[in-house]
């Protein structure tokens, strides 16, 4: 009997530390699962944030596609502005988190998107980010450690790439300066913090060479130059070790705190690690907290069990009384329970539910008075029974009933609501929604296996839900309720239409689909509601995430209830409209809108400067000379207005310009050259240039002898896009002649210093021959043939 005792005495305080070196092991389980999902979620992040700083490099390149450093600089102010835009950061004008800054190959600064005008005499020559790219060999992009700005008093990294397609003259693959967006570390800082799971843990990020880039809970007061691992140190061991081990652990070489460490590389060939880590000392407390209830229900049981074993004498000799008293409760108990049962019958009678029992083996049904008055039945007339009730089932349902009432005796319960028809006391039948909830019980002690249930009138409820899903689905959205102090949200009748099936319940999971740029004014909007007690209403407008990922403009409007003696929100009910329909058909009048008018000054500015340009030597000739130039520009105009202002073929500017010079006898121009579809700003002004040509020729030219002949020809070379304009058959032509007249001004100012190409005239014995070449970046959007052409080497632009 003693060591009986003993044992059980003893057993709470062995249990105690078994459960506690589980715990421990569970602990350690917990941390290495933990680290590992803050690393995936700091990767997936980081990644984002690289990878959208190379698309902002990227628009920063195209935006100053073709420039030179002096064009950069002397347009300072306004790609200050359309840098900004780029850097796409606009929370506020003082504290934007990206910046841009454009260095030219010195590695002086020419233009940035910082509230600062550049310090254009101020060389960033010492920065690695205007080292590491210089080189024949250098990588795509850089990271660069962190330096502070001298500007904003920032700490900061950055993210570089060299400029491309530079307007300075040098070779394509020369070194020609590089485009730097930073990453500033009060902002990146924040944004691992958010990634942490627990109070203690620490996310950093780590050049592959040890350089410190960011750190969740900050770098401290140490200075920039002092942000490196050493050489030694372990961590960079387990960096390079990162895809063998799971869990690392050892002191941090920035605060010295012992951690559990675990290390992952940035996809997409970014030289950066991903650390995330958790302190010993929080992951003790962790395990101290789990164990501390148990091991102190072990004590509490260890010296209860004492005092038991001490007592068992003493309890022996209650016994007997204990058990007269319990038979006193028994009977007390047994009063209760009729009392209770017949406070149950009432209560059914009350809400007019109908239980009911079913022996499946032997088929025996019985129904209880409400059951019968339930489905309209006089029970003198029908005798209870499966079949009789299923008789009073909606065809459409019956199946499903029967899978139910399957389902309850296989797994022991049902819940299923269906249609049955009920008799009217004055003939007929009408149709009712029922819920029946039953249960299960399998034979034993004598008794036969028996489902057990009842039936609820819910008719009132489902048409009430019916009107709402109607009303809901017509207004194309959704009706809403969140419970505030259980923080879970219930959304019926059409969200699944916008949002899809898998809705989540959370306020936290439904923030997270509103979109960025509109999620702190909802945070903002509802938090006021809440907090202030005499406002009971909101209503806002932001965009949402689709099932199919895009986005959906909603009218959010709802209601704020409140605990009437304490004031405290407790419920709010909504409703949300997919209004993206009418906010696409305003955006799109806007945009229409600004098109028109920018279309309309263009037109009007061509005219005038056709006015202006024109020498007024007569009326008639005057007249003469606007007339076709405006036709002209009303033929660019033409085609240009098939296309929608996207863009019209060479070959039918063309036609069009030398249409009106041409007789109806054969045909004197021909026309040569590859499908060349022009870009919208190109067109005017080069149908401008031939009409010009044309007039000319029609004057002392080719199309001025009934034998004469125009050939035009086009190709693409060098990247850019070159006519040749060639006369044979008219007037001879001794010399070129001693000064240019007005037309050939007019197609040089246009060529030259409109569309910023180049020009040649060569007046021969033949007929006079004209080359022209403008750049085919800016008026050329899509060819039919390689940007070098078919030619086999250079071509001179008039003698070709």
């Amino acid at each position: 009997m003693r060591l009986a005792l003993a044992a059980v005495v003893m057993a709470p305080l062995l249990l105690a530390a078994a459960f506690s070196l589980e715990a421990w092991r569970g602990a350690w389980r917990g941390v290495e699962t933990d680290v590992a999902r803050m690393s995936d979620a700091a990767e997936q992040y980081a990644r984002r944030m690289l990878e959208g700083q190379i698309l902002r490099i990227h628009r920063a390149n195209d935006l100053l596609a073709g420039l030179s450093d002096e064009e950069i600089r002397a347009r300072e102010a306004e790609f200050h502005e359309a840098l900004r835009d780029v850097a796409g950061e606009r929370e506020s004008r003082s504290g934007e988190n990206f910046y841009l800054f454009i260095y030219n190959r010195d590695g002086y600064a020419l233009a940035s998107s910082n509230v600062l005008p550049v310090a254009a005499n101020r060389p960033m020559q010492d920065r690695e980010f205007n080292q590491a790219l210089r080189g024949p060999d250098a990588p795509p992009f850089h990271v660069s450690p962190v330096y502070h700005g001298r500007d904003t008093q920032r700490l900061f990294a950055t993210v570089t790439a060299r400029r491309a397609r530079t307007g300075n003259g040098l070779p394509p693959d020369t070194y020609d300066g590089v485009v730097n967006a930073s990453l500033y570390l009060d902002h990146v800082n924040p944004a691992l913090a958010a990634l942490a799971t627990g109070p203690g843990d620490v996310i950093t990020l780590v050049r592959e060479d040890g350089a410190l880039l960011a750190r969740s809970s900050g770098f401290g007061d140490r200075a920039p130059e002092d942000l490196w691992l050493r050489p030694d140190s372990w961590m960079l061991a387990a960096m390079r070790r990162a895809g063998e081990q799971k869990l690392a652990s050892g002191a941090s070489n920035v605060d010295g705190v012992e951690r559990a460490t675990a290390f992952r590389r940035i996809g997409g060939g970014w030289p950066v690690y991903v650390i995330a880590s958790r302190a010993h000392s929080a992951i003790l407390a962790g395990w101290a907290r789990e164990v501390a209830a148990p091991v102190a229900i072990a004590l509490c049981c260890f010296l209860l069990l004492l005092l038991l074993a001490r007592g068992i004498v003493q309890r022996q000799r209650a016994l007997e009384a204990a058990n007269l008293g319990l038979e006193r409760r028994v009977a007390e108990r047994t009063r209760a329970l009729a009392e209770s049962e017949r406070l149950t019958r009432l209560a059914q009678g009350a809400a007019q539910a109908a239980p009911w029992s079913w022996e499946p083996e032997t088929g025996v049904v019985h129904w209880s008075p409400e059951m019968f008055a339930l489905l309209g039945l006089d029970p003198a007339e029908v005798a209870a029974g499966f079949d009789v009730f299923m008789d009073c089932v909606h065809p459409e349902d019956k199946l499903r009933l029967r899978e139910a009432l399957e389902l309850a005796l296989r797994e022991g319960s049902m819940s299923a609501e269906f249609r049955v028809f009920r008799r009217r006391p004055g003939g007929g039948r009408e149709e009712r929604w029922l819920l029946c909830k039953g249960h299960f019980y399998p034979a034993g002690h004598g008794e036969p296996a028996t489902l057990f249930g009842i039936d609820l009138d819910v008719t009132e409820s489902r048409r009430s839900i019916e009107r709402l899903e109607a009303a809901a689905t017509a207004m194309q959205g959704f009706v809403y309720e969140w419970d505030l102090p259980g923080a879970s949200v219930t959304r019926i009748a059409g969200a699944a239409t916008l949002l899809g099936e898998d809705i989540p319940a959370t306020p936290e999971a439904w923030t997270e689909r509103v979109h960025p740029e509109d999620r702190e004014r909802v945070e903002a909007e509802l938090d006021g509601c809440m907090a202030d007690p005499l406002r009971d209403r909101y209503s806002m407008e932001y965009r949402v995430r689709r099932a199919d990922g895009g986005w959906a403009w909603a009218w959010d409007r709802g209601r704020v209830y409140r605990d009437p003696g304490t004031g405290e929100a407790t419920r709010a009910l909504g409703g949300a409209v997919d209004i993206t329909g009418r906010r696409l058909a305003e955006e799109r009048q806007t945009l229409l809108m600004r098109e028109v008018d920018h279309r309309g000054k263009n037109a009007l500015a061509v005219v005038k400067a056709a006015l202006r340009l024109t020498p007024i030597n007569d009326a008639a000739s005057f007249r003469k000379a606007i007339e076709g130039r405006v036709d002209a520009l009303a033929q660019a105009q033409s085609l240009l207005a098939e296309t929608n202002w996207s863009g019209t073929s060479l070959r039918m500017v063309l036609e069009g310009t030398l249409a009106p010079f041409l007789g109806d006898t054969a045909p004197r121009a021909e026309l040569e050259g590859p499908p060349v579809t022009l870009t919208a700003t190109v067109t005017q002004p080069l149908g401008m240039a031939l009409h010009e040509l044309a007039t000319n020729a029609t004057k002392y030219g080719a199309l001025s002898s009934p034998s004469g002949l125009l050939r035009v020809s086009w190709w693409l070379e060098a990247e850019e896009l070159r006519l040749r304009w060639e006369e044979r058959g008219g007037p001879r032509l001794p010399e070129a002649p001693a000064r240019k007249g007005f037309g050939s001004r007019v197609v040089d100012m246009t060529i030259r210093g409109q569309l910023g190409g180049r020009m040649e005239w060569n007046w021969g014995e033949e007929g006079l021959v004209v080359g022209m070449a403008v750049p085919g970046r800016r008026s050329v959007l899509a060819s039919g043939l390689p940007a070098d052409g078919p030619q086999d080497g250079p071509r001179d632009l008039a003698l070709g």
